[in-house]
């Protein structure tokens, strides 16, 4: 029994080896187990950031598709047509506009050559347009208010209208209030000279009077013509010649065509006048003349008669050339008529002078 038994410190080793070994084959098992963990998070923060890159899907509008182009301000989808189609709203022109295969250049391109563009101020498609309510003038004619680039002729062209409508001086221009006035309105128009706006003035009634010639020739068939003349203050004999028509639309047109100095106011000289007018206007054919009862007219109608007929433009031959004038006719009888209360009109005329020559006889009228 004592052979059999092993000694203690030998057991001792033994269990130690034991343990040992256990602890071994337990590590690798650990460690695997450690290293799939590390793989599975990472698996895991992979997969999260992939789906995090991804682009999310958008919900769908309720209106379709999010129209974002420019082009789609003066651009309309038409409903009822098989392929895409887009309608402009100013023309009318097509033009497809399938997302995938045709997009909007060709509708950005139209936009700067469109002829009926109301707001064609600029060329660029990127910029968006400010639209304004319509207003009226005191005419009463519609005026759309549009956001407008500076244009050096168009401000010198409205100075000459400015000038020539309410019969201003030239120098009105070099007035210090006049080119303050401009400056706040519009600071990059340079005011031209007196002699500028004079030249401006004479180039404006050229560019009209080509573009009434223009229209004497092919919206007109007959014209009927008033004249009159009379003496100015300084002694200076005027002439004017006005020209009334009907137009192709049926729209009643009054012209001045003459307005000139004329040496004296016999009826040969005013009848050669009319008709150098009338050849540096190219009119041939006239229905009527009107003018005032004075003798020298029916010398000038006479002489005008003559020439018209040789250019073959007389109508009825000529029987209803020569139309009186019936304000003119109506004013010598008034005045006819005034003769006999000559006396009791001299007398109101002075008792109104004799009053208002006085401050203190005005205001004790006005007390009675």
């Amino acid at each position: 029994m004592q052979g059999s038994s092993q000694p203690p410190m030998q057991k001792n080793q033994e269990q130690s080896h034991n343990q040992r070994a256990a602890s071994v084959s337990t590590q690798p098992q650990h460690e695997s187990n450690q290293s799939e963990r590390k793989n599975e998070s990472k698996g895991k923060e992979k997969a999260a950031n992939q789906t995090s890159n991804l682009p999310r899907k958008r919900k769908p509008n309720a209106s379709g598709a999010k129209k974002t182009s420019i082009a789609w301000e003066h651009f309309e989808k038409l409903p009822d047509v098989k392929e895409p189609t887009a309608a402009c709203k100013h023309c009318g022109r097509r033009y497809l506009c399938d997302p995938k295969q045709n997009g909007t250049s060709n509708m950005l391109l139209h936009i700067t050559k469109c002829p009926k563009y109301p707001y064609a101020v600029t060329h660029d498609p990127t910029q968006s347009v400010i639209n304004f309510s319509t207003k009226q003038d005191d005419v009463g004619n519609d005026m759309v208010v549009v956001s407008q680039k500076f244009n050096n002729e168009e401000c010198r062209k409205a100075l000459a209208i400015f000038v020539i409508v309410d019969e201003q001086p030239f120098k009105v221009v070099e007035g210090n209030g006049f080119r303050h006035l401009c400056g706040k309105m519009q600071p990059q128009f340079i005011l031209p000279s007196r002699f500028t706006v004079a030249r401006d003035c004479y180039q404006l009634y050229l560019d009209e009077k080509l573009r009434l010639k223009t229209l004497l020739k092919n919206d007109c068939v007959r014209i009927a013509l008033t004249t009159d003349c009379w003496t100015s203050i300084q002694n200076l004999n005027y002439l004017t010649i006005t020209a009334h028509f009907i137009d192709n639309d049926w729209r009643l047109n009054k012209k001045i065509l003459c307005f000139s100095l004329v040496p004296n106011h016999r009826g040969e000289t005013i009848g050669k006048y009319i008709d150098e007018c009338l050849k540096d206007w190219g009119i041939k054919v006239v229905f009527t003349v009107t003018v005032d009862n004075a003798s020298s007219n029916d010398v000038a109608i006479s002489y005008l008669k003559k020439r018209i007929k040789s250019l073959n433009g007389l109508v009825l031959d000529g029987e209803l050339l020569h139309v009186r004038c019936c304000a003119h006719i109506l004013n010598l009888i008034v005045n006819d008529g005034l003769k006999d209360m000559q006396d009791s009109i001299c007398s109101i005329r002075n008792a109104v002078r004799f009053v208002r020559s006085s401050p203190s006889r005005l205001l004790n009228s006005k007390t009675v």
